[in-house]
């Protein structure tokens, strides 16, 4: 079974985008707009790795990242936190890692591939 990957962005290209790239590196691609929504499918599809935005929308990305690490149940899914401001608050205090936007589409994939690995060791 292909690793699942939910993509939490309110950037209707971003996400589309990403999702081709992934989905044509193997991985298992699922959208979400809101934090609401990514919730929902967090329950629904059990993703081993979150791509997520600091904003979206008004919300706050890292507050939910914060809510799934300190999930017992989601706790082990893998946090990449995305943003184009690139301030140190943004990073990695509660994330897994940090990619900084635009992003370079190797970089991407490098940082995917690393999170997913480390998920299944």
């Amino acid at each position: 079974m292909n690793p699942k990957i939910l993509l939490i962005d309110d950037n209707e290209d971003l996400l589309l985008i990403t999702q081709i790239i992934l989905k044509g590196q193997g991985y298992e691609i699922f959208l979400a707009r809101t934090l609401e929504e990514a919730e929902r499918k967090i329950k629904i599809h059990q993703p081993t790795l979150l791509l997520l935005d600091v904003c979206v929308g008004d919300e706050d990305g890292r507050q939910f990242c914060h809510k799934i690490k300190a999930s017992p149940e989601w706790s082990q899914i893998r946090i990449i936190l995305m943003s184009g401001d690139d301030c140190a608050e943004n990073r990695l205090d509660i994330a897994d890692d940090f990619l900084s936007k635009p992003f370079d589409f190797n970089e991407l994939l490098t940082k995917v591939n690393t999170a997913v690995s480390a998920a299944a060791a």
